[in-house]
């Protein structure tokens, strides 16, 4: 990519002024800030001297009549102060020519010149023809204004360059602090750099400010409920067999995201992108699964909530709309009566995840304390698979130069059983009837994990495409792991992979065809995140 002369003077350090300076004109550059209750940020757009000009007063013009809310449309102007540079638009005939707009016109700050010419309606309001100075030409002009950069030819005014940057937090993205590369050889390289220092720069405010956007949500939801009326087979007498897997989750946390685009308006054009978000937040849920039937369980994934996030918007530049929302799923083969009940607890913390990923993701990422319990049948030969998930999903919807993609992240927090048992001869369960005593043998290995992934559903002006999928943060946490019993029994168990192999040819949930005895414990106790 080429950089116009002129960009060297454009990206002088302007921490020291607020970004859109009104009262200059747009010669050649200009910046257009936003700085709401909701985000802030600075676009800066640089090109050949009549590539960029001004319909502001700041460049000498009045607009007397245009729509705040049209995109595209045709509007009256007159010069009031030639000195001030109105006929800086016309250097190379204003058609072709990107302006900058007062926030009283139009719904956008930058539109296209298509067309000009003499206005048939010459009137001034008095208001406005007071202020014009005497000796200047107050023809009132037709100007045609659109928003299709795409439609215009940068052949006549060469290309006009874009800088963006935005943060979800007021008063961070108002100026450039990191300054965007010059022209050279190495501006490609420069615009990647630029791309992952500015990101980290938004990244470092959230140490001092906390104007984060809440992530809040609490719920008991079952994930899966089927019974059965189970007719008398053989010895065994008729029941009710039941199946149920319900989860209790709780999400309750700050988020706060950045974003840097570099490449060109006129034409379209993204060079480089780059989104950071910093997280903070707990997931916590109690997974309970009570069960009196054999076969597959498969929740699929079931959406238990949905909110939208402050989002950023440069109107038909980027727009960034964000969404907040949890899912759930659970996955069980059974064989054998079982009841438990496992909390899944994780604190992410000074988290900061970007994509696509330029760094490693920085914070931490930890277990909490978990309650575990877990009862089963004594007395059978068993293979059960239990996994449950509670996903809470960061979706940030980008609308760039008329390019759209979804970017995700999610943070899938789950918790599973891995239970291998094997029937042992005489034996009986314990008078207090809690304890299986020496009615067991095999192994339970009980998990958690935490997998945080980010992906997009779509090609973003070839930067990714929807096959773009990172692993930020993946790791499995044994929560409970013992074997007991004799030693054939132990040996019974015949680890994950082979046990998944098995139970993937599970039918669905049906009666028994043995007797299933009640559910005795086998583990009960609180376990430290401190493993």
């Amino acid at each position: 990519m080429v950089f116009s002369p002129l960009l060297v003077a454009a990206l002088l350090p302007i921490a020291a002024r607020a970004a859109n300076d009104w009262t200059k004109p747009c010669f050649g550059e200009c910046d257009w800030d936003i700085n709401s209750g909701s985000g802030s940020g600075t676009v800066r757009l640089v090109g050949s001297q009549t590539g960029v000009s001004d319909l502001t007063n700041a460049a000498g013009w009045e607009i007397l009549d245009c729509d705040p809310t049209t995109e595209d449309q045709d509007i009256r102007v007159v010069c009031y102060d030639a000195d001030m540079g109105c006929d800086h638009l016309n250097q190379n005939g204003a058609e072709g020519t990107l302006v900058r707009l007062p926030t009283s016109c139009g719904s956008m700050p930058f539109a296209v010149v298509t067309r000009q010419w003499v206005h048939q309606d010459q009137s001034i309001p008095a208001s406005k023809r007071s202020l014009i100075k005497r000796g200047t030409d107050a023809t009132v002009k037709g100007i045609s204004l659109a928003t299709d950069f795409a439609a215009v030819d940068p052949d006549v005014n060469g290309n006009v360059t874009l800088f963006l940057q935005g943060s979800s937090l007021p008063g961070v993205g108002g100026n450039f602090t990191v300054t965007p590369p010059a022209a050279g050889a190495n501006a490609k390289r420069g615009l990647f750099s630029w791309i992952g220092d500015t990101l980290k720069s938004l990244s470092d405010f959230n140490k001092t400010i906390s104007d984060s956007s809440p992530l809040d949500f609490q719920k008991d939801v079952p994930l899966f409920e089927k019974s059965f009326d189970c007719p008398q087979n053989g010895a065994v007498p008729a029941f009710s067999g039941s199946a149920k897997v319900d989860l209790n989750g709780k999400v309750k946390g700050q988020v706060s995201y950045g974003v840097a685009a570099a490449g060109t308006i006129i034409p379209p054009h993204l060079d480089e992108f780059g989104l950071f978000v910093g997280l903070d937040t707990d997931v916590t849920g109690t997974l309970g699964l009570d069960a009196t039937v054999t076969g597959s369980i498969s929740s699929g994934k079931i959406p238990l909530f949905e909110t939208g996030i402050p989002g950023l918007d440069f109107p038909k530049i980027l727009s960034i709309g964000p969404t907040f929302s949890v899912n759930a799923e659970a996955t069980a083969a059974l064989d054998a009566n079982i009841n438990m009940d496992v909390d899944l607890t994780y604190s992410i913390k000074g988290a900061k995840l970007f994509f696509p990923p330029n760094s490693n993701p920085s914070g931490t990422f930890t277990p909490g304390d978990s309650n575990l319990k877990l009862s089963v049948s004594p007395n059978v030969t068993s293979h059960g698979q239990v996994a449950a998930h509670l996903i809470p999903t960061l979706a940030f919807g980008v609308d760039v130069l008329a390019s759209k993609a979804t970017i995700s992240l999610d943070v899938d927090a789950s918790a599973g059983l891995d239970l291998s048992l094997a029937a042992v001869a005489k034996a009986s369960a314990a008078t207090d009837g809690k304890s299986a005593g020496a009615s067991f043998g095999g192994c339970v290995d009980v998990t958690t994990g935490l997998d945080v992934r980010a992906g997009a559903d779509a090609s973003l002006l070839g930067l990714f495409d929807k096959s773009t999928s990172v692993s930020l943060f993946k790791k499995t946490f044994d929560l409970f792991k013992k074997c007991f019993g004799d030693s054939p029994a132990r040996r019974a168990y015949t680890g994950r992979s082979a046990r998944a192999e098995l139970l993937a040819k599970r039918q669905s949930v049906a009666c028994p065809a043995n007797a299933l005895s009640a559910a005795v414990s086998i583990a009960s106790q609180a376990i430290s995140g401190k493993r």
